[in-house]
């Protein structure tokens, strides 16, 4: 199976355990228009159901991420601006939160409004020191979308999200890194060689291991402590059996599990 539309927005592929997802208005800076928002959400559909597919990365084309709403295209169409997608749409943001895929935001420049809470909603963020930062839809008055209120705090705190959404500064990379927003920052000369990189350690771990380990963090978010622990145990468990406990062994006989070799420390 593989994703099968033609997008006017996106630019959407899969290489081998890895699907590729750029915002790919250029010309307008990647700016979200209501056909981006419905194809975003067609995309991720897609690409959710792939059981092939270990990572999803969100990135964009040219030299930005995803600034926000394309206002001036509002603007200019006024008929298509005032076109809202069908609520549904707006689940893009749980697909990635939820989809069995580690979903890693790749901010290669400006990230504000929709861009900034499509890579707020991803497990893993990572930038481009050129990269900037603002929720920004307070200053157009909207209170923001997306799951934006739900997933931020859950990178950054609550008191740092409030902040970040009610005054809305422009931050940089670095104090993105600080504020625990992204993991990583790299220079923008080797910005893609890093992302490979990581993106090729990720889909280089065990699939299984990977699907099971997001299905646990997204169900900790929702379950009680002992509930979760009964629905992990089991799903640990069963990794446990069969051909899952011979590469089990032989990876723990030829890496110690992360945990050093005897009298080494850990």
């Amino acid at each position: 199976m593989s994703v099968t539309s033609t997008w006017n927005t996106l630019d959407v592929s899969v290489d081998g355990r890895v699907a590729w997802v750029r915002f790919d208005r250029p010309h307008r800076r990647n700016g979200v228009t209501t056909e981006m928002a419905v194809e975003m959400y067609g995309a991720l559909t897609q690409i959710a159901a792939l059981d092939s597919v270990s990572v999803l990365v969100l990135t964009g084309n040219g030299d930005t991420f995803c600034p926000g709403a394309d206002l001036r295209a509002a603007a200019d169409d006024p008929e298509a601006g005032r076109a809202l997608p069908d609520p549904e749409v707006y689940h893009s943001a749980r697909l990635l939160r939820e989809m069995p895929a580690v979903t890693l935001a790749a901010v290669n420049g400006a990230c504000a409004g929709a861009g900034f809470a499509w890579a707020s909603a991803c497990d893993l963020r990572v930038a481009a020191a050129s990269a900037r930062f603002a929720t920004a839809f307070i200053a157009v008055g909207l209170p923001g979308e997306l799951g934006l209120a739900w997933t931020l705090p859950r990178s950054v705190g609550a008191s740092r999200a409030r902040e970040l959404m009610f005054l809305s500064p422009k931050i940089d990379a670095q104090t993105a890194h600080e504020y625990g927003l992204v993991s990583q920052v790299w220079p923008a000369e080797s910005f893609h060689a890093e992302l490979d990189r990581l993106v090729a350690e990720l889909a280089g771990r065990r699939p299984e291991a990977v699907r099971l380990m997001k299905q646990s963090l997204v169900e900790a978010e929702g379950l009680g402590l002992g509930d979760y622990i009964t629905a992990e145990s089991a799903r640990y468990l069963a990794l446990l059996t069969g051909d899952g406990a011979d590469l089990v062994r032989a990876r723990l006989s030829g890496r110690g599990a992360g945990l050093g070799r005897p009298g080494e420390p850990a």
